[in-house]
């Protein structure tokens, strides 16, 4: 992958740099209602690299973030659980959209002068974009049955054995299990021709089919950026002038880059440029990896994008 696709390269900066974004922190005075508000949705890995930036970088940079009106948005595949845990750690206070855009959860209040059509659940206000998971799960053993076609969901499996099959403790593979609108699953006869068939019926049956990582997915989410468009007209009620970015490090994300005004791809490995460009046209490339290149992208928007001095 080179320059010379045509692909939007963003310059690295010297890193998170706590001492970089501490020079510029008290620069905001303004009031954050008469100034142009940034949006970023992102994946939490990304973030959380620690091959690439200490966590304690991370944090603080966030911190900084915080301190300039930018909001952070989690979008991925982990369970609630999971990204208030990572919610956390990270110190975010900010919505999260977990399980592929099927629960949107916005700590209670959020949106103080607004009333969000939602149902409160343990301190959020909650919009669910899909069927819940169990009944997900029925429909996927049902059609499989009727196929012969073996099928061996996360809900079937123990905490042990998630444990075992994706490299994680007893605590981690616990909350992993906790899904709510998204079935992982795998077959016992892996030929893509088996797994075509039972996607194509699933599919037949209104649910949304995909890979991810080492399983296969299914939900009643039909589409996975509902969730981005929906807080992005709350925030846009809300602040009115916003925004919004997206960052993502695999191309299987377009659908995210395009839901957003500024697209940004992190790089790595995965990346395939010139199928996301043709998707995307005007995605943006960091040069770095992992939270170096998340940084380098935010850094800049934050110190450019027209408003947001």
């Amino acid at each position: 992958m080179g320059a010379q696709m045509g692909a939007a390269w963003w310059p690295r900066t010297s890193g998170w740099g706590s001492a970089r974004w501490a020079r510029h922190r008290d620069e905001e005075h303004v009031r954050q209602s008469t100034r142009r508000r940034i949006v970023v949705f992102t994946d939490p890995d990304t973030l959380r690299d620690e091959r690439v930036s200490p966590l304690a970088e991370t944090r603080d940079a966030l911190n900084h973030l915080a301190n300039r009106g930018v909001a952070v948005v989690l979008w991925g595949n982990e369970t609630r659980a999971e990204l208030e845990l990572i919610q956390d750690d990270l110190c975010l206070r900010h919505p999260f959209i977990s399980e592929n855009g099927g629960g949107l959860f916005l700590p209670s209040g959020y949106f103080p002068a607004m009333r969000v059509a939602a149902r409160q659940v343990g301190g959020y206000d909650v919009v669910e974009f899909g069927r819940p998971c169990h009944h997900v799960a029925d429909i996927l053993h049902d059609i499989a049955d009727k196929l012969g076609i073996r099928v061996i969901g996360f809900s079937d499996m123990s905490v042990q054995q998630v444990a075992d099959e994706c490299q994680l403790s007893l605590s981690q593979a616990r909350i992993a299990k906790l899904r709510e609108y998204d079935e992982p699953f795998r077959l016992a006869d892996p030929r893509p021709a088996v797994q075509s068939r039972l996607f194509s019926a699933l599919r037949r049956a209104g649910l949304r089919c995909f890979t991810h990582e080492r399983y296969h997915h299914v939900t009643g989410v039909t589409d996975k950026t509902e969730s981005v468009r929906m807080l992005t007209s709350w925030y846009r009620h809300a602040w009115t002038d916003v925004l919004t970015v997206g960052l993502a490090r695999e191309t299987a994300e377009t659908r995210l880059l395009q839901a957003v005004d500024i697209p940004f791809v992190v790089q790595s490995a995965s990346i395939d440029a010139a199928r996301l460009l043709r998707k995307v046209p005007t995605a943006r490339f960091t040069e770095a990896c992992g939270p170096q290149g998340w940084s380098d992208a935010i850094w800049h928007l934050v110190n450019t994008a027209p408003g947001t001095r």
